[in-house]
């Protein structure tokens, strides 16, 4: 996992080195906002339990580098850390809290923007990347997850320089990629699928800063 999570910083170099030479407009933006849900479900068998962990609800805060590669859509750097807490919550008997986790997205967006006047941009937004789960106590290890989101909101321009953006998001790391290769009746045939059964959701808002109009 940390060779792919190299390879993803590498491509986000790339993207940044190779936008940034000729990008119309340059924005950084300050986020913070709540974060919501996140479970995974479990079965034991060896005791023959099943129930979930959850990821419990807390503020989040981060921030986003934009860079315009064409009009209207920018492709965008962004992180985002919440402090959260997981908790076994088994279909049977009593919850217990395993303690403290940092949750850390690293994501590559494609955003596209709606110009409806020079004050308010409607957007929406698309990316994948990676997830650090960062546990607080050493009894645990940390760990690397792929991961996707996407999401939709509005910017504001108080002026040329500054605006405020808001909006929401879905946060969702991969669980697991299949691969299958075949040949049928029809011919040979490829296919590959991901699954995530962990689902966030994010409601943020930021100040804009135009580094480069």
């Amino acid at each position: 996992m940390k060779t792919s999570f190299y390879a993803f910083l590498l491509a986000v170099f790339l993207v940044m080195t190779h936008t940034s030479s000729y990008a119309q407009r340059v924005e950084l933006t300050a986020t913070g906002g709540y974060q919501y849900w996140g479970s995974y479900k479990y079965y034991n068998g060896y005791n023959n339990t099943n129930g979930k962990f959850v990821l419990g609800d807390g503020p989040c805060y981060g921030g986003i580098l934009g860079f315009e590669i064409r009009e209207q859509t920018f492709a965008e750097l962004v992180f985002n850390h919440q402090d959260s807490r997981l908790v076994d919550k088994p279909n049977y008997g009593y919850e217990t809290t395993l303690g403290d986790v940092g949750v850390n997205y690293f994501q590559l967006n494609g955003t596209r923007t709606v110009l409806l006047n020079d004050k308010v941009e409607p957007y929406a937004t698309l990316g994948i990347g990676a997830v650090l789960f960062d546990p607080v106590s050493a009894k645990y290890s940390s760990l690397w997850k792929f991961s996707a989101n996407f999401g939709a909101g509005i910017k504001y321009f108080i002026s040329d320089k500054v605006g405020i953006r808001a909006g929401f998001g879905f946060w969702a790391p991969i669980q697991g990629v299949g691969l299958g290769v075949g040949i049928g009746t029809g011919g040979a045939y490829a296919g590959a699928s991901t699954y995530t059964t962990i689902i966030q959701m994010n409601l943020s808002g930021g100040l804009i800063f135009r580094l480069r109009n």
